[in-house]
């Protein structure tokens, strides 16, 4: 729904909505509380009463508040109802002559496990309270009905049925990201998979943060894989291979004689990612002058090529990335913050490999096979001696680094299990505490510790305490939150 929420509408003109749109102004634009209490008014009510007094009055007022009302006189009535459409709240009489409301409960679950329903009784106890929520009923009411707690139980139960339909579509697009070369375990990278999740239906513009070597462009990609734009082109621009003198055409494109030696039109990248997504690899090195421009076809989605005049839309889902910690960069007059704000509507932070080291071994094994497949190699496994080893090295070049020595292991390996003579070019991360560091203290003690030391000698100065760690500001401030660790 776009525009205004009408007011001539029924359900508006009969609810609570109408009061909120009163009492802002008369013309109110569709916020989306607003629209999300809209929609909510449109869930469908299964009610199932044998009284057909009480199955009117409450259709009748459910009605009125705009909810899609349907009814039954049984229980088997309600299945039959319900084998035709579906439903997300349900009205159930405790006591029917054919079956209980228990009973139908439990029936119409086994379809439809996210309806929320809400158990009627003349007979209010403990004991029927308890048969109730633990049958998986939402809550119940007392006979005679109070129709205004009965108006806020049907909110919440609808609230709870958006909720369990969210964090479905969610999984399913999880198992579907997990079946992409997006490899590990760890809970970092299940936080990265969930934020591709929710960004990837929509055109907003993100911003993808980690160091070099972390996979960017592949979770460009993947976004862009299951965005409504699929069927568009990916076009991906490393910005900082191109020369300063030519990035702008690059980009936008140029006419004939734009410059000396533009012999012809020249279509720009903006162009060619038309209906589909542009990909702009270390965005942080673009030169200040083309900043300027990717800004205003950010804000007008429209553009010209160098040396033109005519105006071209931008009908293209922008998805940069960079290794830079661009506030920084903005602080020394390197890259302009109101580009930095248009780029960041959504952060994803990939972590560092070092920091997710539960995702090492799964990577090992996806790259054995990978590069076996790709150069006919009949490699077994990996030694545990040697998987120790590489969960123990410290990646400075992340996941790119990983596939690189695993391929260069399998092409020189005289045997056919990968061991730690293969990898004989890594050495573990020196600890420079090891002769002070306590021999019971665990990982994640050791680490928090670490962390706080690096903060005080910094004055908690996030900035300068990242830098030290080799972490992103955002990977700092998440391990902060995961050890509580307070700023002063």
């Amino acid at each position: 729904m776009t525009g205004r929420i009408p007011r001539n509408d029924k359900a508006f003109r009969t609810t609570p909505l109408r009061t909120a749109h009163i009492r802002c102004k008369k013309t109110l634009p569709a916020t989306t509380e607003l629209l999300t209490i809209y929609s909510m008014l449109s869930l469908r009510v299964l009610i199932v009463d044998d009284e057909e007094n009480q199955r009117e009055m409450l259709a009748g007022f459910l009605s009125r508040q705009g909810y899609k009302v349907s009814s039954a006189a049984s229980a088997e009535a309600a299945l039959e109802v319900a084998a035709q459409e579906s439903f997300e709240i349900g009205l159930f009489d405790m006591k029917m002559a054919d079956m209980t409301g228990l009973e139908l409960l439990q029936r119409l679950r086994q379809n439809d496990p996210e309806l929320q329903v809400i158990m009627i009784t003349a007979f209010g106890t403990v004991e029927t309270a308890v048969a109730a929520m633990q049958s998986g009923a939402f809550s119940y009411l007392c006979k005679p009905v109070n129709l205004d707690e009965l108006l806020q139980l049907v909110r919440r139960a609808g609230e709870k049925h958006s909720l369990l339909a969210e964090n479905r579509l969610l999984k399913e697009k999880l198992a579907q990201f997990e079946s992409t070369d997006i490899i590990g375990i760890s809970a970092e990278i299940k936080r990265v998979l969930s934020e591709i999740a929710r960004v990837a239906p929509t055109d907003a513009t993100v911003l993808i943060t980690g160091e070099s070597g972390t996979g960017k462009e592949l979770v460009a990609r993947i976004i862009h894989q299951y965005s409504r734009r699929r069927e568009g082109r990916f076009v991906a621009v490393n910005c900082a291979a191109i020369p300063e003198t030519l990035v702008e055409s690059e980009l936008l494109g140029h006419e004939k004689g734009a410059f000396t030696g533009a012999e012809k039109r020249r279509i720009g990248r903006f162009e060619l990612a038309s209906g589909g997504t542009i990909f702009l690899d270390e965005v942080g090195d673009l030169p200040l002058a083309v900043q300027v421009k990717l800004l205003r076809l950010l804000e007008e989605k429209k553009f010209e090529r160098l040396g033109g005049e005519e105006e071209i839309s931008a009908d293209v889902r922008l998805v940069a990335a960079t290794n830079r910690d661009l506030q920084a960069e903005i602080a020394g007059g390197r890259f302009r913050e109101d580009l930095y704000y248009r780029l960041n509507v959504v952060n994803i932070n990939i972590p560092p490999l070092r920091e997710r080291r539960d995702d090492i071994v799964p990577l090992v094994e996806h790259f054995v096979q990978q590069s076996c497949k790709r150069l006919s190699r009949q490699i077994k496994g990996v030694t545990p001696a040697a998987k120790d080893l590489l969960v123990a090295y410290g990646w400075p070049g992340n996941v790119r680094e990983l596939a690189n020595q695993i391929e260069r292991a399998i092409v020189l390996s005289r045997s056919t299990v990968l061991d730690v003579d293969d990898f004989s070019s890594l050495q573990p991360v020196p600890s420079r505490s090891v002769a002070t560091t306590p021999v019971d203290m665990s990982l994640r003690e050791l680490e928090k510790q670490h962390i706080e030391s690096v903060l005080r000698a910094h004055q908690y100065s996030i900035s300068k305490a990242a830098a030290v760690l080799g972490v992103h500001r955002n990977t700092l401030r998440q391990k902060m939150k995961e050890y509580n660790i307070a700023r002063k």
